[in-house]
């Protein structure tokens, strides 16, 4: 064989490898909610098209990532009950691959660490999320994307979460289409467009400007935590209203795992008025709701990960 033909093929084989992955073990894995999740979205989509006989609707579902869609956390890492660590974050790994002008590649990932969970228990999340980011600043945007693609298709590919993999399968069978909404990095976590065969442009992070190719500091508003991550939905709908000005759009479901991150965006959708049917918001979590969650939200499990781990 030729060997440019064997190279290719080599490359499209690493590129599908973690679909294939995913597709055969989100078949054994299904887990207790799943399919009444499914089942919901999908009877309030054909709901939907009979009530109002639009076939052109554009039917949209959201999902948080970390802890929701992927075990751990993309941007800080997973470690296990006794603190040892599973995988390293993003912001270690793009540190330690020279790419922040603040901390060096050698030993800087300690700094950062020692900042990062200063600034998040002694100010908030308000200002640290956004920091992992902006720490970032002078480096190429294309290396930061080859970097998280990368990482993603060897090492955190294996901890998507099988049930939430097989459910956002399912309901692009269906006609729905998933959008993720997450306080993590837009540029870290558009590395998962291939694990999870989303396009990156349905991928929503925490954004900061990009000049010359190269990051800056300076943050993209709104930013993608609590209240934010709900604007940013308005702002997407609002996009496809401009972009496609004959075609509705209808949220059927979110998903998230934070009553504090996520309870905002969940709460617009479950209380929202459809032409028929109900929209659904899964939790991820069975700790009690706050009484403003009260009653709102379907409270569900999901253990395994594509990779068995």
């Amino acid at each position: 064989m030729h060997k440019h033909t064997f190279s290719a093929m080599k490359s499209v084989y690493t590129l599908i490898l973690p679909l294939l992955l995913a597709a055969t073990l989100v078949v054994r894995a299904e887990e207790p909610d799943d399919s009444r999740i499914v089942n919901q979205v999908v009877q309030t989509h054909d709901a939907i098209v009979k009530a109002t006989g639009d076939t052109n609707a554009l039917f949209l579902a959201f999902w948080d990532f970390d802890g929701t869609t992927m075990k751990g956390d993309c941007s800080e890492g997973l470690h296990d009950e006794n603190g040892k660590l599973i995988y390293p974050g993003l912001a270690q790994v793009a540190i330690e691959h020279g790419l922040s002008e603040i901390y060096s590649a050698k030993g800087g990932f300690e700094q950062f660490w020692f900042d990062y969970t200063n600034m998040d228990a002694r100010i908030g999340h308000w200002m640290a999320y956004p920091f992992i980011p902006q720490m970032l600043r002078g480096a190429k945007v294309t290396d930061l994307q080859q970097l998280s693609h990368d990482y993603f298709t060897t090492t955190l590919s294996n901890y998507l979460r099988s049930s939430s993999v097989r459910i956002i399968r399912e309901m692009e069978h269906a006609g729905v289409q998933s959008h993720i909404i997450t306080a993590s990095s837009e540029i870290f976590v558009q590395g998962v467009y291939d694990s999870l065969a989303i396009p990156t442009n349905h991928i929503h992070g925490i954004q900061i400007r990009i000049r010359d190719g190269r990051c800056t500091e300076e943050l993209i508003y709104p930013m993608t935590w609590n209240i934010g991550k709900w604007q940013r939905i308005e702002q997407i709908v609002a996009q496809i209203h401009q972009d496609q000005p004959d075609r509705k759009v209808y949220i059927l479901a979110g998903f998230g795992d934070s009553y504090h991150t996520d309870g905002p965006f969940l709460a617009h959708i479950a209380k929202q008025e459809l032409p028929a049917g109900k929209p659904i918001s899964v939790f991820y979590d069975n700790t009690n709701a706050p009484a403003e969650y009260q009653g709102l939200f379907y409270q569900a499990s999901h253990f395994a990960t594509v990779g068995g781990k």
